[in-house]
């Protein structure tokens, strides 16, 4: 019995409203703490709807109590609900049914298109039954439901290079085109290529990502180098990038610890950022599928790509010349905060650009912009070794296995699959108390010792002209950073320092519920 009915469905009894109770609370179960006993009693008993053919009214009933949870999540105080936002993989239809329910559609609409998609198929009904149970789970916990002390988990050096292949794989595909259509549906990007369709922007962006991820070079960043990054992040950068300080064309760059983007938007809790991609950008449509070229034209014509800002709405994003001014993609990537089947293991948080003769603006706290300011001092820490005797960072390369790597390029791989490992080069010095019968050694000026805290300075690459060319005309300076040290000589009495530079939470301590 298939459970499946043509005709429409009545209105939904007593029988059909305990139905309904009951899966719900197995859905409150299950998002409390899922255990596998819970998930088979969810089962058995979405079965038992079936046979008792009642899945239209059942799920009818349950985007109800969507509605009703959804007026209550808003008289708390909490902003608007965002189903597509919150469970990205699923389908657009039930999406958008789901989200009519929580925005108040009245019941006879939501009986009408519930029996509409049980009516379709066996499978949509049983989805539908299932995640309406699971939205309105996650609207009576509210948005404290995450543990305060369940931090996101930062991705392992030796698990990097699977992950990617995995991402590769997830991003192609209907229902990778289906799950980004519903974010530019939301105005969820922020470059948005303009193009005859959403699936066409879709497929542009997703076709252009996937080439970046292909081709990346994968590097983890420790613990220590993400803190440092921050701390030179929060000093400011003094000049724009160059395209030498960028480590490579193409990557990828873990941190050992999360990075918290506290800006929020629709509700959502603080994004944990695991991971930037980057790579070459041009506004061209480079990748894209062949109907999707364009053609030679000036001006705001279509395709082009366009920029949503908060108030000026779209902006024209002329092309760049990529080797006179070259410009890189960054993509914030980010763990999914619901184990659904078929969703990829890491999402698109948001995304953004920034060209080498650009002058960086002081970063916003919180954003977008400042975990790009963090990425931007990640590059400066690899590469400073290529413009000073000083590097701030060791480096060193963890190959993949030749068996691994081969599956890598039948899943799209074109890079070695290597993780680069980045560390710290110089730890903070562990000071002792000075011995009394140490004399301090002759022919210093210091008579103590001083911890010099980490700082930025303008390093030139070229001394003997730096007095003959103040315009900077024929030599230039590198922005380096000097890890924090100990000045003075040893055995000598330690002077206080007062620390003046510390590191902000802007890593993923536990995760932090809305403020």
């Amino acid at each position: 019995m298939s459970g499946i009915t043509d005709h429409p469905s009545p209105k939904p009894t007593a029988q059909d409203v305990a139905l309904a109770e009951q899966l719900v609370a197995l859905s409150g179960e299950a998002l409390a703490g899922a255990t596998q006993q819970v998930a088979d009693r969810f089962r058995v008993h979405a079965a038992n709807i079936a046979l008792l053919e009642r899945q239209a009214p059942v799920a009818s009933t349950v985007l109800s109590m969507c509605r009703e949870a959804a007026e209550r999540w808003q008289a708390n105080g909490f902003p608007h609900f965002s189903v597509a936002r919150q469970m990205p993989s699923m389908d657009p239809a039930l999406s958008s049914l789901l989200q009519a329910a929580v925005d108040g559609e009245a019941d006879e609409q939501l009986h009408e298109r519930a029996r509409r998609v049980c009516a379709a198929s066996a499978g949509d009904a049983t989805k539908l039954l299932a995640i309406s149970a699971g939205v309105h789970a996650v609207l009576e916990a509210g948005p404290d439901r995450f543990p305060a002390g369940a931090a996101t988990v930062a991705i392992e050096p030796q698990r990097l290079p699977d992950l990617r292949a995995r991402l590769i794989t997830a991003q192609q595909g209907k229902d990778a085109v289906n799950r980004l259509v519903v974010a530019l549906l939301e105005n969820s990007g922020t470059l948005v290529p303009f193009v005859d369709s959403p699936d066409d922007a879709a497929r542009v962006l997703l076709a252009q990502e996937n080439n970046r991820l292909a081709k990346a070079r994968l590097y983890h960043v420790d613990e220590e180098v993400t803190e440092a990054a921050i701390r030179k992040a929060e000093r400011g950068r003094k000049g724009p990038l160059a395209p030498h300080r960028v480590p490579s064309k193409y990557g990828l760059i873990a941190f050992g610890k999360p990075l918290v983007r506290t800006v929020m938007d629709n509700g959502e809790r603080p994004a944990d950022v695991v991971a930037v991609s980057w790579g070459p950008w041009a506004a061209d449509f480079a990748h894209a599928p062949k109907h999707i070229q364009p053609t030679s034209v000036a001006g705001p014509r279509q395709p082009f790509w366009g920029y949503f800002g908060q108030d000026e709405g779209v902006t024209y994003v002329e092309p760049v010349d990529g080797r006179e001014h070259p410009a890189w993609w960054l993509t914030l990537w980010t763990r999914p905060r619901h184990a659904i089947p078929g969703t990829p293991p890491l999402l698109a948080d948001n995304e953004t650009t920034v060209g080498a003769s650009q002058s960086l603006d002081p970063m916003l706290l919180g954003t977008t912009d400042e975990i790009s300011h963090v990425v931007y001092a990640c590059w400066d820490f690899i590469t400073q070794e290529q413009v000073t005797k000083r590097p701030m960072a060791d480096q060193s390369v963890r190959e993949r296995k030749p068996s691994d790597l081969r599956r890598d390029r039948r899943k799209g791989v074109e890079d070695d699959s290597a993780v680069h490992l980045i560390t710290l080069r110089g730890r903070r010095p562990q000071l002792t108390a000075p011995d009394p019968a140490a004399p301090a050694p002759p022919g210093r000026k210091l008579d103590y010792r001083q911890v010099i805290a980490e700082y930025d300075r303008s390093h030139c690459m070229n001394p003997r002209l730096h007095r003959d060319d103040p315009d900077r005309q024929h030599h230039h300076h590198e922005e380096i950073t000097v890890v924090e040290y100990v000045r003075g000589p040893d055995g000598a009495p330690l002077r206080p320092t007062k620390e003046s530079r510390t590191v902000r939470r802007l890593t993923a301590e536990a995760g932090p519920g809305p403020e």
